[in-house]
């Protein structure tokens, strides 16, 4: 898909053969990229082996963050993180690392791990 900076979120394989493939870009996927990844990759299985149902999309807004792409393409947004030991808290994502991430909660900064994070995701706002 020669220089396009699309990244794989999750692969799932499910009864039946079906393959789900979840993808996404920085600046958001189109249906039209998920045909072009969808046909690519049709094009790079073997259906004469095994048959197969294959899905291709975006991991949507409400999931979770699965890759350190998907904390990095919502910098400056608000997210809502659950710790490993159950402790939630909400904040707009200052920076991301390697090593985790940097959230603005309630005037502070606070430095969160990414082993410690059991869960993250956008928090969608109406306003």
């Amino acid at each position: 898909m020669g220089g396009t900076e699309i990244f794989l979120v999750e692969v799932l394989v499910k009864p039946g053969n079906v393959i789900t493939v979840h993808v996404d870009m920085p600046e958001g996927i189109s249906i039209d990229e998920c045909v072009k990844i969808s046909r690519y990759l049709n094009e790079s299985l073997d259906r004469d082996v095994e048959d197969y149902s294959l899905e291709v999309s975006s991991p949507g807004l409400s999931g979770a963050f699965k890759v350190k792409q998907q904390y990095e393409k919502n910098l400056g947004g608000d997210i809502e993180v659950l710790y490993a030991d159950g402790i939630k808290v909400k904040g707009k994502l200052q920076k991301v690392s390697d090593e985790g991430v940097v959230l603005y909660v309630q005037g502070d900064d606070v430095e969160i791990r990414f082993e410690e994070i059991k869960k993250a995701k956008t928090i969608i706002s109406f306003n």
